[in-house]
Protein backbone atom coordinates (compact mmCIF):
# COMPACT_ATOMS: atom_id res chain seq x y z
CA UNK A 1 0.00 0.00 0.00
CA UNK A 2 2.69 2.42 1.13
CA UNK A 3 4.61 1.85 -2.18
CA UNK A 4 1.07 2.75 -4.52
CA UNK A 5 0.91 5.91 -2.72
CA UNK A 6 4.63 6.81 -3.32
CA UNK A 7 4.30 5.88 -6.76
CA UNK A 8 1.65 8.35 -7.33
CA UNK A 9 3.01 11.16 -5.71
CA UNK A 10 6.20 10.37 -7.79
CA UNK A 11 4.14 10.68 -10.83
CA UNK A 12 2.64 13.94 -9.65
CA UNK A 13 6.18 15.39 -9.16
CA UNK A 14 7.53 14.78 -11.93
CA UNK A 15 4.33 15.22 -13.80
CA UNK A 16 5.01 18.96 -12.55
CA UNK A 17 8.30 19.59 -13.20
CA UNK A 18 8.24 18.71 -16.95
CA UNK A 19 5.08 21.40 -17.52
CA UNK A 20 5.38 24.00 -20.54
CA UNK A 21 3.80 26.93 -20.90
CA UNK A 22 0.89 26.96 -22.97
CA UNK A 23 -1.69 30.20 -23.91
CA UNK A 24 -4.41 30.15 -21.36
CA UNK A 25 -6.18 33.64 -22.28
CA UNK A 26 -6.79 35.84 -25.58
CA UNK A 27 -8.18 39.07 -25.88
CA UNK A 28 -10.31 39.30 -28.29
CA UNK A 29 -10.92 36.22 -27.49
CA UNK A 30 -10.94 32.86 -29.98
CA UNK A 31 -14.14 32.75 -32.26
CA UNK A 32 -15.57 36.12 -30.67
CA UNK A 33 -17.71 38.76 -32.41
CA UNK A 34 -16.43 42.57 -31.29
CA UNK A 35 -17.27 45.99 -32.04
CA UNK A 36 -13.58 47.00 -31.59
CA UNK A 37 -9.88 46.15 -30.92
CA UNK A 38 -7.53 48.02 -29.98
CA UNK A 39 -5.10 45.58 -29.24
CA UNK A 40 -3.96 41.61 -29.16
CA UNK A 41 -3.33 40.34 -25.48
CA UNK A 42 -2.13 37.11 -25.38
CA UNK A 43 -1.87 35.54 -21.26
CA UNK A 44 0.12 32.87 -21.10
CA UNK A 45 1.14 30.25 -17.66
CA UNK A 46 4.84 31.20 -18.34
CA UNK A 47 6.63 34.51 -18.84
CA UNK A 48 7.66 34.94 -22.32
CA UNK A 49 10.63 36.16 -24.34
CA UNK A 50 9.46 38.97 -26.50
CA UNK A 51 12.45 39.21 -29.01
CA UNK A 52 11.86 35.71 -29.50
CA UNK A 53 8.00 35.62 -30.05
CA UNK A 54 5.51 37.18 -32.80
CA UNK A 55 1.63 37.79 -32.68
CA UNK A 56 0.19 38.71 -36.30
CA UNK A 57 -2.79 39.70 -37.00
CA UNK A 58 -4.47 38.37 -41.10
CA UNK A 59 -7.47 39.55 -42.82
CA UNK A 60 -9.92 36.90 -44.67
CA UNK A 61 -7.42 36.89 -47.56
CA UNK A 62 -4.59 35.80 -45.77
CA UNK A 63 -2.78 39.37 -45.94
CA UNK A 64 -1.16 40.77 -42.86
CA UNK A 65 -3.24 43.67 -41.07
CA UNK A 66 -0.44 44.68 -38.87
CA UNK A 67 2.95 43.49 -37.88
CA UNK A 68 4.27 45.96 -35.04
CA UNK A 69 6.56 43.43 -33.09
CA UNK A 70 4.96 42.39 -29.99
CA UNK A 71 6.15 43.38 -26.47
CA UNK A 72 5.79 42.09 -22.96
CA UNK A 73 2.43 44.30 -20.57
CA UNK A 74 4.58 46.29 -18.64
CA UNK A 75 2.34 44.95 -14.90
CA UNK A 76 3.01 41.05 -16.31
CA UNK A 77 5.88 39.42 -18.17
CA UNK A 78 3.37 36.34 -18.61
CA UNK A 79 1.18 38.33 -21.17
CA UNK A 80 2.32 39.53 -25.23
CA UNK A 81 0.41 42.55 -26.17
CA UNK A 82 0.31 44.30 -30.09
CA UNK A 83 -1.02 47.24 -30.02
CA UNK A 84 -3.17 48.31 -32.63
CA UNK A 85 -3.41 51.89 -33.79
CA UNK A 86 -5.95 51.84 -36.73
CA UNK A 87 -9.53 50.65 -36.18
CA UNK A 88 -10.26 47.40 -37.92
CA UNK A 89 -12.64 46.86 -41.00
CA UNK A 90 -15.12 44.94 -40.33
CA UNK A 91 -14.36 41.76 -41.42
CA UNK A 92 -13.25 38.31 -40.15
CA UNK A 93 -9.78 38.12 -38.74
CA UNK A 94 -6.69 35.17 -37.74
CA UNK A 95 -4.18 35.92 -35.03
CA UNK A 96 -1.35 34.04 -35.59
CA UNK A 97 0.92 33.48 -32.84
CA UNK A 98 4.62 31.90 -31.67
CA UNK A 99 6.04 32.42 -28.51
CA UNK A 100 8.61 31.39 -26.43
CA UNK A 101 8.80 31.19 -22.59
CA UNK A 102 11.63 32.03 -20.30
CA UNK A 103 12.85 28.59 -19.66
CA UNK A 104 13.23 27.82 -23.49
CA UNK A 105 9.67 26.03 -24.58
CA UNK A 106 7.96 26.62 -27.96
CA UNK A 107 4.34 26.69 -28.74
CA UNK A 108 2.30 28.69 -31.20
CA UNK A 109 -1.21 28.58 -32.83
CA UNK A 110 -3.67 30.44 -34.44
CA UNK A 111 -7.38 31.43 -33.75
CA UNK A 112 -9.59 33.64 -35.67
CA UNK A 113 -12.77 36.39 -34.35
CA UNK A 114 -14.85 38.59 -36.38
CA UNK A 115 -14.83 42.45 -36.20
CA UNK A 116 -18.03 43.79 -36.34
CA UNK A 117 -19.27 47.48 -37.99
Amino acid sequence: MQKRIWTAGLAVLVSGAWAHAHLEKAQPAADSKVAEVHEIRLAFSEPIEPKLSTIKLESREDRAVVEPAAELDAADPKVLVVHLFEKLPPGAYTVRWAAVAADGHRMSGNYTFVASP
